[in-house]
């Protein structure tokens, strides 16, 4: 065959999906090995569609050959083909619970307390690429697409980055850089920027992926999902208690650890048997003590069934829920602010796709920033037999004020590890203020802050951050 891709995003053995926004191209490269001396106006093409040959055409580019000498000296030719912007445009976030689209996806399990997964929303894409040629036989005639030699390739996307520095392949460019977040084996991470720490409370272990929760939080956790596609199968999510002394606490059932099972009943899919289309490609888990305190899948999971809960684990199991298929994420029971505080709970896109979350218990200040549309007339009223005014008349008016709420928040003081997971706040493009169960909403915010400085220990000693958010909204007035 005289067409090939030299060069893919991954493999086609690897059991993973691209990720889009690691790099400045997600690249294709597409050769022709044979001649193209007697061929005239010659382009290689490369079409993208949605899921298959018979999905939505969503560009098809034509490219001269690059400069690659071997290929000039041989009168070959290659050209490699960017889809980082095609793919993006169609990903999205997902942001509300498919059981009730009225609702935030923070709340799934609280939403519908039968369904403490959900799918997601466009965030996972199928997309078929097709390489072919585009030249004339003869000067004097115009070039046509000729597809006798084409070639194509289909893989998952996905709108997620790694580390720059992160290692990759020549011609499989992305390579297996994004395996550990196909949950098949316990050292495997669910889509979470949560960095291992250590921590001090009684437990086997000196360190954990560490989050922190009052009982009246919310929090989801995203994974990817299906044993075909990309080797992660999750088949429950297992919840263990634990007292401040490190001893497991049993459930009222009298087990160790309760499970939730991973089935389009319950809100997901069977990774196996029901993972159908992109949206049971990567699932939401409703992990938060008010989504696990809601949900009606499994009554023993809730935390009020444990009255001295210090903190519990969420890990991800195969079929027989014996065996962990990720590692263990920690959740720590934090109170409130100890000076009465109102604490602001975030929520943001993280750079896996999915949500992070962070408690901001310090002092939190808000204002209110008003624009006015103003206008001068002319004192006094002409309408009568005679020039008038009163003292109350006005010569300058306001026709309309727009109101913007901003504020300025502050963590305790936090350790380095929780530092990492604050950067990828503030680079953030979707960020949230999730209430807790008292209050019940969720509200678009934006963070103003332009710069973060890396604080650690050695430097800095203690660890605090401030920062700025705006409301994505005005605030309602009277114009």
């Amino acid at each position: 065959m005289a067409l090939s891709f030299v060069q893919e995003p991954i493999g086609d053995s690897t059991k993973s999906p691209v990720i889009t926004n690691w790099t400045p191209l997600v690249p294709y490269t597409l050769h022709r090995d044979a001649s193209i001396a007697a061929l005239f106006y010659y382009k290689l093409v490369l079409t993208v569609q949605v899921d298959d040959v018979s999905g939505e055409v969503l560009a098809k580019i034509k490219q001269r050959r690059n400069g690659y000498s071997d290929d000039i000296a041989n009168n070959k030719a290659r050209a490699t083909f960017d889809l980082r912007d095609i793919v993006n445009s169609q990903l999205e976030d997902t942001i509300y619970d498919n059981a009730d689209r009225t609702k935030t996806i923070h709340k799934v399990g609280a939403n519908t307390a039968s369904a403490p997964f959900s799918v997601n929303t466009n965030q996972v894409k199928k997309i078929y690429v097709k390489g072919y040629e585009n030249y004339s036989s003869a000067s004097n005639t115009s070039p046509g697409d000729v597809t006798g030699d084409a070639v194509n390739d289909t893989k998952f996307y996905i709108g997620a980055s790694l580390d720059l520095n992160t290692a990759r392949g020549t011609a499989d460019f992305q390579d297996t850089a994004f395996a550990t977040y196909s949950l098949d084996g316990s050292s495997k991470l669910f889509l979470s920027d949560v960095q291992e720490q250590g921590f001090n409370l009684a437990v086997s272990g000196t360190a954990g992926r560490l989050n922190y929760i009052q009982e009246t939080d919310y929090h989801t956790i995203g994974f990817l999902n299906g044993v075909t596609d990309f080797a992660s199968d999750v088949y429950f999510v297992g919840i263990k208690f634990y007292d401040s002394s490190g001893n497991v606490i049993n459930s009222p059932g009298g087990t160790a650890i309760e499970y939730i099972a991973n089935t389009n009943a319950n809100g997901g899919a069977n990774p196996d048997t029901e993972v159908d289309d992109n949206t049971k490609r990567l699932l939401y888990f409703g992990c938060g003590a008010a989504n696990l305190e809601a949900q009606s899948r499994n009554t023993e999971a809730r935390p009020s069934g444990f009255s001295n809960w210090a903190f519990y684990t969420v890990t991800a199991y195969d079929s027989d829920a014996t065996t962990p298929k990720s590692d263990t994420y920690y959740f720590i029971k934090q109170d409130g602010s100890c000076k009465g505080f109102k604490v602001r709970r975030l929520a943001w896109r993280n750079s896996k796709g999915c949500y992070d979350y962070f408690n901001f218990k310090m002092k939190s200040t808000q204002t209110i920033e008003v624009k006015r549309n103003n206008y001068e007339t002319m004192l006094g009223d002409f309408s009568n037999t005679m020039y008038l005014y009163n003292n109350f008349a006005r010569g300058k008016n306001t026709r309309n004020t727009t109101a913007i709420l901003k504020e300025t928040i502050q963590t305790d003081w936090i350790t380095e590890a929780d530092a990492v997971l604050l950067e990828n706040l503030i680079m953030s493009t979707n960020v949230q203020i999730v209430e807790n169960a008292d209050t019940d909403y969720t509200v678009p915010v934006m963070v103003t802050d332009n710069s973060f400085i890396k604080k650690t220990v050695a430097n800095d000693k203690m660890i605090k951050y401030t920062i700025n958010i705006e409301y994505a909204n005005p605030v309602n007035t009277n114009s």
